[in-house]
């Protein structure tokens, strides 16, 4: 099978092109650099070790805000765990179109995001900054790795169907169609979508 992991950044696996945009996958492949960087104090000892390991040398660049460089229906899956959030609604529509693309009649697609209904449940004036801090990952350094929208079920689906999935269906943690699913799924507070291609 061709399976897509997008946004797989420390969590590679085995069987799957795994995705990301990070800059560790080019720090992989300079011998020495995640050292150096270490020893310099820039790169902290866990993100060291994960190096050490050769999780980011399993890395392949895709941009998920722009055209995929695959064909037409060669993808068997899609997973992305916690990835869609940290793009504008715009690129978010963009890699939604671009996977129900890629994927072939029949194949899945499943999305893993923060729950939005949970947060706003969660919500309580006089703690709104904290809230909206959490929310938003706001006290990220990097613009990246801050969240720039938030999904429920319901704003999922919707743009699920736009994107042209015509079978759009709510999971629970490690349950679905999605192949390797219990290895997957490591995030179980969730919200998980699946959406299939006719």
């Amino acid at each position: 099978m061709t399976k897509l992991h997008l946004g797989a950044f420390n969590c590679p696996l085995e069987g799957w092109t795994n995705t990301d945009v990070t800059p560790h996958l080019y720090i992989a492949r300079v011998p020495g650099l995640a050292w150096l960087l270490h020893r310099l104090g820039r790169m902290g000892q866990a993100r060291y070790q994960e190096h050490a390991r050769g999780v980011f040398r399993q890395l392949h660049y895709l941009n998920a805000n722009r055209r995929w460089r695959m064909a037409d229906g060669s993808l068997d899956a899609i997973f992305s765990s916690h990835m869609l959030e940290h793009l504008s609604l715009r690129s978010a529509r963009l890699c939604l179109a671009e996977s129900h693309r890629c994927l072939r009649p029949g194949a899945v697609l499943r999305i893993s995001v923060p729950d939005l209904d949970l947060h706003v449940a969660a919500y309580r004036p006089e703690q709104a900054l904290t809230w909206a801090t959490d929310l938003f990952e706001a006290n990220e350094v990097a613009e990246k790795n801050m969240h720039h929208f938030m999904y429920n079920f319901d704003s999922l689906k919707a743009l699920l169907r736009e994107a042209g999935f015509s079978q759009v269906h709510r999971r629970a943690y490690q349950t679905g169609v999605c192949p390797d699913i219990k290895r997957l799924d490591n995030r179980p507070d969730s919200l998980f979508v699946e959406a299939v291609k006719s």
